[in-house]
């Protein structure tokens, strides 16, 4: 009898897990969708080129943009989410801007700074892979660290250059 009952709650476990919903890509109504729960006030655009989603949202007092990668389908469904913010420094772009930058990626586990001298602009960015299945909570919780990651990388900046 205890056998029965031991298969009986493994086949209910089982089952009560094949009925979580999966996620393994996002049309841009989806993807405004998790942005806006998140508070992250979406504007949904589309790229020039390929009409993949791509939206403009706001953290805090910070800008930044969501490009949706490995779309496929009609409507189209993409597997990665791309979050980037970029900051003018309103000046040239220094040795230190590439210290600064090199020591947020040396100290964060989540998103990755760059610099783009041509543009005397650095930034940072943070990808969402889907491929695979990620469920409704995972998707959430890694959309609520976009904010985290830009106000560390603001820090990070601050910190290292006060002029910033």
């Amino acid at each position: 009898m205890k056998k029965l009952v031991a298969a009986a709650a493994i086949a209910a476990a089982i089952a009560g897990s094949a009925h979580a919903q999966m996620l393994e890509a996002l049309t841009g109504d989806q993807l405004e969708a998790v942005l806006d729960q998140a508070g992250l006030n979406p504007t949904m655009l589309s790229d020039a080129d390929t009409g993949a989603p791509v939206a403009s949202g706001k953290a805090g007092d910070f800008k930044f943009f969501v490009r949706a990668l490995s779309c496929s389908g009609a409507p189209a469904a993409c597997e990665t989410l791309v979050f980037f913010a970029n900051f003018d420094l309103g000046r040239d772009v220094t040795a230190a801007d590439y210290r600064i930058v090199n020591g947020f990626n040396d100290s964060q586990v989540f998103g990755r700074a760059y610099v783009l001298p041509s543009a005397d602009e650095v930034g940072v960015d943070y990808v969402i892979e889907l491929n695979g299945g990620v469920s409704d909570d995972h998707l959430a919780e890694n959309i609520g660290r976009w904010a985290d990651v830009i106000s560390a990388f603001v820090a990070k900046f601050r910190e290292g250059d006060p002029s910033s």
